[in-house]
């Protein structure tokens, strides 16, 4: 199985930082193979190449985990982009890593929607 990680990069916090790895590493030590963008993806390249590193990552994998912090602008457009890949591939889940730590929101939101993707 291929996972690939959605997650925060830039504005990554450390807290944030400790609890994807440890969930990496679960998933590698059951087997899987993962790709986490601040781990794995030259980030050092200018915006639209990174994007592109990661959309492949995205097609790559068998399922995309998503680590959801609403403040990162870079999740967005990579949950965008395994929504999108699902036409695609329609055996590709989508995984909320955080579920318990974020709630539906009153209003219209990209929370909402991560949190609705089957």
């Amino acid at each position: 199985m291929r996972v690939y990680i959605v997650c925060p990069v830039r504005h990554l916090t450390e807290v944030e930082r400790t609890r994807i790895l440890s969930y990496v590493a679960a998933l590698e030590t059951r087997g899987y193979q993962v790709r986490c963008p601040f781990r794995d993806t030259n980030q050092s390249g200018d915006g639209l190449s990174i994007t592109e590193a990661h959309e492949q990552d995205i097609m790559w994998a068998d399922e995309v985990h998503v680590w959801w912090n609403p403040a990162s602008e870079g999740s967005l457009w990579d949950v965008a982009q395994a929504r999108m890949a699902r036409y695609f591939q329609p055996e590709k889940r989508i995984v909320v890593i955080n579920v318990d730590d974020i709630q539906l929101t009153s209003e219209k939101s990209y929370t909402n929607v991560v949190l609705r993707t089957p």
